[in-house]
């Protein structure tokens, strides 16, 4: 079956994507209980879609020496998609990514040290890795090791784009680079403001935050909405729901419904929500408008593991890209996106996406209000859900 995406998953009796379904709940009698028991969490791979390219490491943390003056230059570990890897400066520009054991006796790539330009030595006897992966020597066996030419690393494609290196955890020929970076990227009239950090959670719940319907209950009154007095605005107190506006191979464009009221009766409760809303009198801060060139772009999810939200009232687009790391943690890539079609521009973009944007976005809204709810440890994906 396709996934909404464009991805495949196998929805037979015993598996859901190659993996255990899940035991559904069901009432005294038999009877299924409740509405659904297959969440969007059973309906993806918990590991991530391979066939893919992953933002990895910027390229300006590889290279860096483990002493100030006398070190050498030290290998970078990633996991992505459960795989060790290491990653380290080949010759000519190029980035290295190599599985992170030595064959010879399983020591860990990343361990070592880059001795040579272009490779990578194991700390334990000295093996060494050239960016293909093909052992170049053996240094404490001798020049003429037998083993020298044969010993081999599994090697990943990788490529490098505004700075970031991107690693093709596919089993295929890796696709043209283009096809899943977006497209501000190859633009040079954008400004791209990235930063990455891990987040203790499954992939597909830092993805699905960026569109759910949370904001009116977990933002609504935070210390940084009284500082930029967004806390005083007239806003909504609930989702009112999306409409999709188009769906192709590899994305799902969406925008909201409509508009709700800043105040709801609710029946069950036999009162009104939020209770107290005299001080929300400021109207919007920022009047809705679009700097994008797709005029019609509201909010997007992209293959594999894309958000976009577009922040109209501030004129940037706001994205992630959860690269996964294993079953209960990611690499969270967000990227600042704005267009600048003059030196002024990019440089106030510079500035507020470095500063302004990375600590009152993503370092508040996104690190000390959504991550605490939705850590592994708070929220459980392994339980049915009803959607």
């Amino acid at each position: 079956m396709t996934s909404p995406l464009g991805g495949t998953s196998n929805t037979e009796a015993d598996s859901v994507n190659g993996a255990p379904a899940r035991e559904a709940l069901s009432t005294p009698d038999g009877k299924p209980f409740g509405t659904s028991q297959i969440g969007v969490h059973d309906l993806v791979p918990e590991l991530g879609y391979r066939e893919y390219w992953y933002p990895a490491i910027e390229l300006g943390k590889l290279g860096k020496r483990s002493h100030r003056f006398f070190g050498r230059v030290k290998p970078m570990h990633r996991k992505l998609l459960g795989e060790d890897m290491v990653l380290f400066l080949g010759k000519n520009g190029k980035v290295a990514a190599l599985r992170d054991r030595c064959p010879h006796r399983g020591a860990y790539l990343s361990k070592g040290r880059c001795e040579f330009e272009g490779t990578v030595s194991c700390s334990y006897h000295g093996y060494t890795y050239d960016d293909t992966g093909t052992c170049v020597a053996a240094l404490t066996e001798g020049p003429n090791s037998g083993l020298v030419g044969k010993l081999m690393v599994k090697s990943y494609p990788t490529e490098i784009v505004r700075g970031i290196v991107y690693v093709w955890m596919g089993q295929t020929q890796p696709v043209p680079i283009e096809q899943d970076v977006p497209e501000e990227f190859f633009d040079p009239q954008y400004v791209i403001v990235p930063y990455s950090t891990v987040w203790p959670m499954n992939w597909t719940l830092a993805v699905e935050n960026s569109g759910d319907n949370h904001f009116s209950y977990i933002h609504r009154f935070r210390l940084r909405r009284i500082l930029d007095l967004s806390a005083f605005t007239k806003q909504m107190c609930y989702w009112p729901g999306v409409k999709i506006i188009d769906v192709e191979a590899d994305r799902l464009t969406f925008k909201p419904a409509g508009e709700a009221p800043r105040q709801e009766y609710y029946p069950g409760l036999k009162k009104k929500w939020p209770q107290h809303i005299w001080w929300r009198f400021l109207p919007n801060l920022h009047p809705a408008r679009t700097n994008m060139k797709r005029t019609n772009y509201s909010h997007e999810y992209r293959l594999p593991s894309i958000a976009r939200v577009h922040a109209t009232g501030a004129g940037y687009l706001h994205m992630r890209w959860g690269t996964p790391i294993d079953d209960h943690t990611n690499l969270q890539w967000t990227f600042g996106i704005a267009r600048a079609t003059n030196r002024v521009k990019r440089l106030f973009w510079k500035v507020y996406l470095h500063h302004w944007y990375r600590m009152q976005i993503i370092k508040t809204t996104n690190e000390l209000e959504d991550v605490p709810v939705q850590r592994y440890d708070r929220l459980d994906t392994t339980a049915p859900q009803k959607l």
